[in-house]
């Protein structure tokens, strides 16, 4: 472009500034739309039985597997992003010397921390909730750890307090926590059988205080089977279903569950992970070692990571677009013009 061009071009952009504005507005949703789709998400899962902590990228898992951890962790059982933007993992210990934690990966050095240990052997953590800046904690069945769900206030920074945070509803354990965007939390209520080997039970409802208000799914309803991990996307509830590896899906504004999809394996529905595209991770807590990759309409995609023996927790993080990419984009003529009004100067 000659100078002269930039220059009429300058002076017209000066004289319509609202239609600048509004072109830079459109360039940085543009942008901002190209990054979202053009990145993978970042997905962290814990191998209950290897104590590894993992980490891939949706778009390749088989290529981008890294261990995180490794002899460090005893049996991490499940994991949560918090909103300090690290990894929260919920270690059972091995019920004799070493007591259950949570412990804080901080994504940016790769440094563990315990933030929380359950000294008296009494919370057994199988599911993980963030509600603020509070982590709420689920219990684990094989553990025959029941009670009510705990709390921990100020588990991102400051003096950690535990306290009981749900009243009512009896739970067995709770493999399996999702709180919406209301405020009400969802718990899968599992009983196991030891005998039997059999899990059944319920998926229960508590308001935002976490006062007890209901049974959402009952034992057998849609298929339910012990009911294991759960996500939430907007109204729809997705529930594992530990006994037959389906996955179902209630409605949430009316309360009415269907069937979604399976893992095509038995035991292969445990913790539950939703994707930035609407699909689910399934992790298979059976010991086959296999998280499986469930489309947005419920089809099975594949086996989207192996060997993990039981898979204790998975969680994910989305992709955010790059604030460099976005600057650019919306500053090029401003930019321009800018320089040239620099060497007039001179």
């Amino acid at each position: 472009m000659r100078r002269s061009e930039l220059s009429s071009q300058c002076h017209s952009a000066g004289n319509r500034s609202w239609q600048l504005m509004a072109s830079a507005v459109v360039a940085v949703v543009a942008v901002m739309a190209f990054a979202r789709s053009s990145h993978a998400d970042t997905v962290y899962a814990s191998s209950f039985s290897t104590g590894e902590l993992i980490r891939y990228d949706s778009a390749d898992p088989t290529n981008t597997r890294t261990v995180l951890s490794s002899g460090v962790l005893t049996a991490p059982a499940a994991l949560a992003i918090g909103p300090d933007g690290n990894l929260y993992i919920g270690d059972s210990g091995d019920t004799l010397t070493i007591p259950p934690t949570i412990q804080r990966y901080t994504v940016g050095s790769g440094v563990l921390t315990t933030v929380h240990t359950f000294s008296s052997y009494n919370v057994f953590p199988a599911s993980l909730v963030f509600k603020g800046s509070d982590l709420l904690v689920g219990r684990n069945p094989l553990y025959v750890n029941t009670g009510p769900i705990v709390q921990l206030a100020n588990v991102t920074g400051g003096t950690v307090a535990q306290s009981d945070y749900t009243t009512g509803g009896s739970l067995v354990s709770s493999p399996g926590l999702a709180l919406a965007g209301d405020g009400r939390l969802y718990v899968a209520d599992q009983t196991y059988n030891f005998g039997t080997q059999i899990a059944s039970g319920q998926v229960k409802r508590f308001d935002s205080t976490g006062t007890y208000t209901g049974e959402v799914i009952a034992d057998g309803a849609a298929g339910l089977a012990g009911p294991t991990g759960l996500a939430i996307n907007g109204n729809t509830l997705y529930t594992a279903s530990i006994m037959n590896g389906a996955i179902l899906q209630t409605d949430l504004t009316t309360d009415i569950t269907t069937a979604f999809g399976s893992t095509g394996d038995p035991f292969g529905a445990g913790a539950l992970s939703l994707l930035s595209d609407g699909s689910l991770l399934a992790g298979s807590p059976s010991g086959t070692g296999n998280i499986y990759h469930v489309g947005s309409d419920g089809t099975l995609l594949g086996t989207f990571a192996s060997g993990l023996g039981q898979v204790g927790g998975i969680t994910s993080m989305a992709a955010v677009p790059e604030p460099g990419t976005m600057l650019l984009a919306a500053s090029g003529l401003a930019t321009a013009c800018l320089l040239l009004g620099r060497r007039r100067g001179r």
